[in-house]
């Protein structure tokens, strides 16, 4: 055997060993689970994870907040739009480094009457007579180098940094979003659950009324105008209770689909979560303007727009590329170039208008953003301003709903004690008892009012995440 067929055995043995090589590299694979716990360490961050509790105990606002944030699929969903951002990152930083790619060809043709291979057409990598047929087989191992691009890959990689920082804080953003949905919901089954014990309370007392005023019509000493008074007045409590028992329960259904989970059975813990003390409205707009997640995204998002800018204005300039060839296999590889290297470069003399456009565009993009930001701008000011004044009206009715319950309790007690002594009819007394009851609902629902109105202001300002860790 010669020593030409030795080294092409060698080569080929090389070539093999290439492909094995290739075939592992290409089988190498990211986890699935690693994508997924980029966000989850984010989340988790301001929101540590909870067991979900027994069914016997109570669940407080806290958890279920919590809950959600591990298992909400529209948090999982902003997540992966974070994953991506990071992901397009890596892609843009794949622009400063060279590529390389195995290309290996095989060539046939029909051989052309009096062909007839010469030194100088071997040498380019000649074609091999085989019968009828010329054939060719060449194994290249091509790199390519971006040599310079006018600074656009530095601008696209700037922009996907800035991206990535803006989609974090929309996730942020997002999160907070979902929680005060969790405990605005949690609140409402509280007020539903609430109202359905003061109306089935109200509705014993009714009626045990209406079964006193029945013997007293048996006794001849009430009208029967008496009886349908107090009766239609049970029927529509009634109405009512039904009502609030089905707000209860559809408003569990809107509480696990918020959590991400099947049912929640567990009993809803009452937990006072607004402060004695409230700060002044200023300094409340003070911390939104300096924290809330959105604002951040809006400031990230005019940096990624004028890198973009940049990135578009780079296509003006040349663009230089640098690929080189280096063959493991060819025919007649003895007398045939071992490598090449080719240098270009291009430079944009015409291009119809495409160039302008993507111009254009950046620049309309880079305005929008900064338009998107003032109106987030305003926007935070505006939920912060509507949150103070709506918890400091809640705690003012507060105060003056419980002394309309305590006067309607008198009063009721009065036109009772009246009637007894033939002082009032009995309208008089279904006139009290029913301003108590609407009083107590009204109670009811202005104190879970103020809790929901305390964590929509701590949202306002962005911290209601790093609040519920601090509670914890």
């Amino acid at each position: 055997m010669s020593a030409r067929d030795d080294r092409t055995r060698s080569r080929r043995v090389r070539l093999a060993a290439l492909f094995a090589a290739c075939a592992c590299a290409a089988g190498c694979r990211v986890p699935p689970d690693h994508d997924a716990a980029e966000y989850r360490s984010l989340l988790d961050a301001s929101v540590g994870a909870v067991a979900e509790p027994a069914l016997d105990e109570k669940l407080t606002v806290q958890q279920a907040m919590a809950i959600a944030n591990q298992h909400n699929e529209e948090l999982a969903l902003g997540g992966e739009s974070y994953v991506q951002a990071l992901i397009e990152k890596n892609r843009a930083a794949a622009a400063f480094l060279p590529t390389l790619s195995l290309q290996p060809s095989y060539t046939i043709a029909d051989r052309p009457n009096g062909f007839t291979p010469t030194p100088s057409v071997a040498g380019a990598g000649a074609f091999v007579v085989r019968g009828d047929t010329i054939q060719r087989t060449e194994v290249p191992v091509v790199g390519s180098v971006n040599v310079f691009r006018g600074f656009g890959d530095v601008a696209d990689l700037h922009a996907a940094e800035a991206i990535i920082a803006q989609r974090r804080d929309l996730l942020l953003d997002l999160q907070a979003t979902v929680m005060l949905n969790v405990a605005e919901t949690y609140y409402q089954i509280l007020r539903a659950e609430r109202s359905t014990g003061v109306l089935r309370h109200s509705l014993e007392l009714q009626e045990a009324r209406l079964a006193d005023v029945e013997q007293q019509l048996s006794n001849g000493l009430a009208t029967r105008l008496t009886v349908a008074q107090t009766r239609a007045q049970v029927d529509a409590t009634r109405v009512s209770l039904l009502q609030a028992a089905s707000d209860a329960e559809n408003g569990r259904h809107v509480l696990a689909q918020l959590m991400g989970v099947t049912l929640v059975p567990n009993p809803l813990a009452e937990t006072v979560v607004t402060p004695q003390e409230l700060e002044p409205e200023i300094e409340y707009e003070r911390i939104a303007l300096a924290e809330r997640p959105d604002l951040r995204a809006g400031r990230e998002a005019i940096d990624a727009a004028s890198r973009l800018v940049d990135a578009a204005l780079a296509e003006y300039y040349p663009s230089v590329t640098l690929n080189v060839s280096g063959f493991l296999y060819r025919e007649l590889y003895a007398d045939g170039s071992k490598w090449d290297a080719i240098l270009s470069a291009s430079v944009p003399i015409f291009s119809a208008g495409v160039i302008e456009a993507d111009v254009r565009t950046a620049w309309s993009h880079l305005r929008e953003a900064a338009l998107d930001e003032s109106a987030a701008r305003r926007r935070a000011l505006r939920d912060v301003q509507v949150a103070h004044e709506n918890l400091t009206t809640s705690r003012k009715r507060i105060t003056e709903l419980e002394d309309e319950v305590a006067a309607a309790q008198e009063a009721y007690d009065q036109a009772q004690s009246a009637y007894k002594n033939g002082l009032a009819i009995n309208l008089d007394v279904l006139n009290a008892q029913n301003q108590l009851l609407n009083a107590e609902l009204d109670l009811t629902g202005a104190r879970f009012d103020r809790d929901v109105f305390y964590l929509d202001l701590v949202r306002a300002t962005g911290r209601l995440a790093h609040g519920l860790r601090a509670s914890e």
